[in-house]
């Protein structure tokens, strides 16, 4: 008896746990993709400030401004590449390779800046400069992770409201059904309820 006691105590405890590491993994993944933009804004700060002599203020705009632009570029693409799976006439097509051409740009951008800036400039090591560029491009994974966490609760959502909506269409089905539920007279072809005929 003890045992089982114990025993359920042991498996509360574990569901407990498994329950908080998967809440806790999920929050980790909402919150971390959002914070790997803050390296590649970083290094477009420093380099603008100090390679290029951007004030300070234009300095952060231009770090903020360019990585909104690849999350934003990258979203839009995703977005747009499930939207034109639905339809197969080119009528109904987002413009998808406009959005890729949108975050091509930005990788111009990003890497000319902390990259090609470092090449000229020559005061870091190769292997450096490689990791700078590496850091730079953190922001794909991150915008790739945000959009399809995105998509994947506006699929959600949308199962759920087809799900309501075809428990709806079977109350609606069933409620005419029960109003006929009740005994009524049968009336047959020229006859009456009373049996008299036209």
């Amino acid at each position: 008896m003890k045992g089982n006691k114990l025993s359920n105590v042991f498996e509360t405890i574990s569901e407990t746990i498994n329950g908080a590491e998967k809440s806790f993994l999920d929050l980790l993944s909402a919150l971390v993709p959002w914070a790997v933009p803050v390296i590649p804004a970083y290094l477009t700060v420093y380099h603008t400030q100090n390679e290029m002599g951007f004030p300070a203020w234009v300095a952060f705009t231009a770090g903020f401004v360019t990585e909104v632009l690849g999350i934003a570029s990258v979203a839009t693409a995703i977005k747009f590449y499930r939207h034109n799976l639905k339809y197969k006439d080119n009528k109904n097509h987002a413009p998808f390779r406009l959005a890729i051409g949108t975050y091509v740009f930005y990788l111009v951008i990003i890497l000319t800046v902390n990259v090609l800036l470092e090449l000229v400039a020559g005061t870091r090591s190769t292997a450096v400069i490689i990791a700078i560029g590496l850091f730079s491009l953190l922001s794909l994974p991150s915008a790739v992770l945000i959009s399809i966490r995105a998509q994947h609760a506006e699929i959600l959502g949308e199962v759920e409201e087809r799900k309501e909506e075809r428990k709806a269409g079977k109350v609606q089905t069933l409620q005419p059904a029960r109003a006929f539920g009740k005994e009524v007279p049968i009336v047959e072809l020229g006859g009456t309820p009373n049996g008299k005929t036209f």
